[in-house]
């Protein structure tokens, strides 16, 4: 498989990818996402000794013998006395009600499915989350809220954000902090 990003990797440019409190994009075309979404899986896993590492996909990522509820502490410590406090504390934070917990899998919207990705890797404390091309799922408005909401993670929490997207509205949008162009 080519890897775009591969080409100019050096451990540098991957510690400028990941700084932290910063959203990154990854502006390509879109035969080169998912290659560089899976170059991005290898590399960290080199390094995951140093660094949590999460992933948002556009799929449906959640065991299915599980609920909702524990899928979402899947990886984490909290202890069950403090499950329900810090899960309504994180879904204030990102928009949610608990009222999605009594859905079904199948029953989540795609942009539900991104904000309960991102309330897990804020349960389990990741530092860095990558997040592939989900754009193309969610509607404008959906976009114009979870840009700024990611930003509001990356700035608050002490994030890196790397977003890979073939979008050039989402790449030159306020929000990013650097764009990196692959050709």
């Amino acid at each position: 498989m080519n890897f775009p990003l591969a080409k100019n990797w050096t451990e540098e440019s991957f510690q400028e990818l990941f700084q932290q409190q910063h959203m990154t994009v990854v502006l390509e075309d879109q035969s080169s996402i998912q290659a560089d979404f899976y170059f991005l899986i290898d590399k960290t896993f080199d390094m995951k000794q140093s660094m949590a590492i999460g992933f948002i996909l556009s799929e449906n990522i959640f065991l299915p013998y599980l609920s909702i509820r524990d899928n979402l502490f899947v990886g984490s410590s909290i202890k069950e006395k403090e499950k329900k406090k810090i899960l309504n504390v994180l879904f204030d934070y990102v928009g949610l009600t608990t009222s999605i917990l009594n859905k079904s899998k199948d029953e989540l919207s795609a942009f539900e499915l991104v904000k309960l990705q991102l309330v897990q890797l804020l349960l389990i404390k990741k530092d860095i989350i990558i997040i592939d091309d989900i754009f193309q799922e969610l509607s404008i408005s959906q976009r114009q809220e979870l840009l700024p909401l990611l930003q509001k993670i990356a700035k608050e929490k002490q994030k890196a954000i790397l977003v890979l997207t073939n979008d050039i509205q989402i790449a030159e949008s306020p929000y990013m902090d650097k764009i990196i162009k692959i050709a």
